[in-house]
């Protein structure tokens, strides 16, 4: 069977907190694998994740699976821990909660628009289903259309709105895949970008390799010169903007994920 999005986070499947047994496995395992660091991280937040099944307040909302919660659950790797990242109800992740709010903002300005959706989560398939919303990823067999970023098989100006959300650090030709984006959005239409970066740093920092996680390279701020060299008009905001927006917050951190509109004139 092939690789599907229920494979990705936020495909609504609820996660379940490690045992404890299972958390100092898993600790050993990386210390003997020399990973130190690592495994300080993976252990201090897995044993935060445990002992937060204790509480009883709702501290958290999630506008995705619209459900309150007590805590959100952390994650890491090798450089840091990432407080009250994922929502243990429908497993989306802080970049999800946070475009959520652009996706609905941008919707409300646009009158039926063509929408392609890269690598797309189903968590946002409610948001855009009245729409005419085509899907697309090159592995996953449950998109509407095998497509690959870097040379799409659609006419230029073939769409009014393009998502393309933790996409491009996977893709080894970054600034192709950017312009056939470029070229298949109609004019005044928008994509809607977001990768995994450092927002306090000015340079992207490629790797010979892609790294554990399949990324080319760690995002930094020169990020949006590439884009302005290929689009009308770049616009970014963080995320962090809409964490308070309703009672609870929704557990988005500061300078963390930046999303740029870009746009075709």
């Amino acid at each position: 069977m092939g690789k599907t999005t229920k494979n990705n986070p936020a495909a609504f499947q609820k996660v379940v907190t490690l045992r404890f047994n299972k958390i100092i496995k898993n600790t050993i395992k990386k210390i003997i694998n020399y990973q130190i660091k690592a495994a300080i991280n993976f252990l201090s937040s897995e044993l935060l994740n445990y002992l937060s099944q204790y509480k009883r307040k709702n501290q958290f909302y999630c506008n995705l699976c619209k459900s309150e919660s007590p805590y959100l659950l952390h994650t890491s790797n090798n450089q840091r821990i990432l407080y009250n990242s994922i929502c243990p109800n429908c497993n989306s992740r802080k970049r999800h909660r946070g475009l959520y709010e652009i996706y609905k903002n941008i919707l409300k300005k646009m009158e039926s628009p063509r929408i392609l959706h890269f690598a797309p989560e189903p968590v946002f398939y409610n948001l855009f289903h009245s729409f005419e919303y085509i899907t697309a990823d090159l592995e996953l067999t449950d998109v509407d259309f095998q497509l690959d970023i870097e040379n799409i098989d659609y006419i230029s100006d073939s769409f009014d709105l393009i998502l393309c959300n933790h996409v491009l650090e996977h893709i080894s030709d970054d600034s192709k895949a950017l312009r056939e984006l470029h070229r298949i959005l109609k004019p005044s239409g928008i994509v809607i970008i977001t990768v995994p970066g450092n927002w306090l740093g000015k340079q992207t920092i490629e790797n010979d390799h892609p790294d554990s996680n399949g990324h080319y390279r760690h995002y930094g701020l020169n990020f949006i010169s590439v884009l302005d060299d290929i689009f009308t008009t770049i616009e970014s905001n963080d995320l962090f903007k809409y964490n308070d927006v309703y009672n609870l917050p929704i557990g988005l951190t500061p300078h963390h994920d930046l999303v740029f509109l870009c746009y075709k004139n």
